[in-house]
């Protein structure tokens, strides 16, 4: 369930972060190319570069400019987890060296952001924007917590079915939603496909990045109006207490 987070919910955050991000962008400089994490005999994910910005797609792509194989989940966990005894084969594109540099650099800086490092969240764009990740994060890693988190699947057999939405409030563009349905569970990070049974909507990105880090009393804040619920309370609370799991799983390495 752990490599599904990070080829669902981390990777596709790299798309957000070079959009809002200065550093991501000079990292990917004039790199137009297609990297393919696959995982034998399992799920395969492509990273697109092009122009400065990032494209993620749910499958390899064909004609990748570099495939980077994991022989297992564990492998693949432990190196997005930076074991440096874990990398992955390369079994296509390894004279991409330039390639292969800039990407390490933009998933450094990912890893930066999503941890909250002190050298991000020192500035209030660096808050911005790990709020904005943390919350994509989030909602998109819903769907597999749902999938393989026991505690996740408990929760949603007593949630009513319904799609909730996330919004950090004054913010372009900066939606999760997440669909239990009794035919499965999609998420996204885009406007709902249809209206919400339950919205949750941060008054402002200082709110949803102190909920994000459990730095708030969300009980209180929407006592204040900091955060509005509307809708759905009951999908909107299980819903809360899940996107929690996910701080167990992708937490900082000590």
């Amino acid at each position: 369930m752990l490599s599904q987070l990070y080829l669902t919910a981390v990777l596709p955050c790299l798309t957000e972060l070079a959009a809002h991000d200065a550093e991501a962008r000079a990292a990917i400089g004039d790199a137009e190319a297609a990297i393919v994490f696959r995982i034998w005999g399992g799920a395969a994910v492509t990273v697109q570069l092009r122009r400065g910005l990032v494209a993620f797609h749910a499958t390899a792509l064909p004609g990748a400019s570099v495939v980077l194989l994991f022989v297992s989940d564990s492998h693949l966990n432990a190196f997005f987890s930076g074991r440096k005894w874990a990398l992955p084969i390369l079994i296509w594109g390894g004279w991409h060296l330039r390639l292969l540099a800039r990407f390490t650099r933009l998933a450094d800086r990912l890893k930066a952001v999503l941890d909250g490092d002190e050298s991000v969240i020192a500035g209030v764009e660096g808050r911005r924007l790990h709020a904005r990740l943390s919350l994509m994060a989030a909602g998109l890693g819903l769907v597999p917590l749902s999938q393989g988190d026991d505690v996740t699947r408990l929760a949603l057999r007593a949630a009513p079915f319904g799609m909730a939405s996330f919004e950090i409030g004054g913010e372009a563009c900066a939606t999760a939603w997440f669909e239990h349905a009794p035919g499965g569970c999609s998420a996204g990070w885009s406007e709902p496909p249809r209206r919400p049974e339950a919205c949750i909507t941060f008054c402002d990105v200082g709110t949803a990045f102190d909920a994000m880090r459990d730095q708030i009393d969300t009980i209180a804040a929407v006592g204040r109006g900091q955060i509005v619920v509307d809708g759905l309370v009951p999908l909107a609370d299980e819903l809360s207490f899940i996107m929690q799991r996910l701080r167990i799983y992708l937490q900082p390495a000590p």
